[in-house]
């Protein structure tokens, strides 16, 4: 009988645990606005990406999960400018090479004055 109980609390725990992390969980901002330079800033459609891309190391293995981390990686000579546009836009066009939906690859369709 003891192991049943046992086996009953570590199951409970296991699903409160489990319940607490999907709560804390913090997925980041439905948007984000970056900083585009002189071409004007760029709204990032972060919840439209996390649908999409599946895993979400393909953009934070470079950029962390932190508050204007672009601006400060560019700041300390970590990434050039034009890093992260020529990441997105290589993504968007081999997505649309595969013929999938993907988003833009024009310079006035993300940077918007």
């Amino acid at each position: 009988m003891k192991i049943w109980s046992l086996l009953s609390a570590l199951l409970l725990a296991g699903v409160f645990l489990a319940a607490g992390q999907s709560l804390a969980g913090d997925n980041g901002a439905e948007s984000i606005i970056l900083n585009g330079g002189t071409m004007g800033s760029i709204t990032f459609p972060h919840g439209r990406h996390q649908a999409v891309v599946v895993d979400c190391m393909a953009c934070h293995e470079l950029f962390p999960e932190e508050s204007h981390v672009i601006d400060k990686l560019k700041s300390e000579g970590k990434i050039k400018k034009q890093t992260v546009m020529n990441m997105c836009k290589k993504c968007h066009k081999d997505m649309a090479d595969k013929g999938q939906k993907s988003g833009p690859t024009l310079c006035k369709d993300c940077h918007k004055k």
